[in-house]
């Protein structure tokens, strides 16, 4: 942008692992599918996709 660097976001950001997202996504996730009135399976690995049946 024409600025010289001044190193402000390597003083004033933190880089976290996307890992501490995941918690708050998932109550996200299962909110939407609960209004949506799509089955939601808590109890699935992780990362990982499963078929839901029904």
């Amino acid at each position: 942008m024409g600025h010289k660097p001044s190193a402000t976001a390597e003083k004033h950001c933190t880089v976290r692992p996307l890992d501490l997202l995941r918690l708050h996504h998932e109550k996200i996730e299962a909110w939407i599918l609960e209004q949506a009135g799509v089955p939601f399976v808590a109890t699935v690995e992780p990362g990982k996709l499963a078929l839901v049946a029904g």
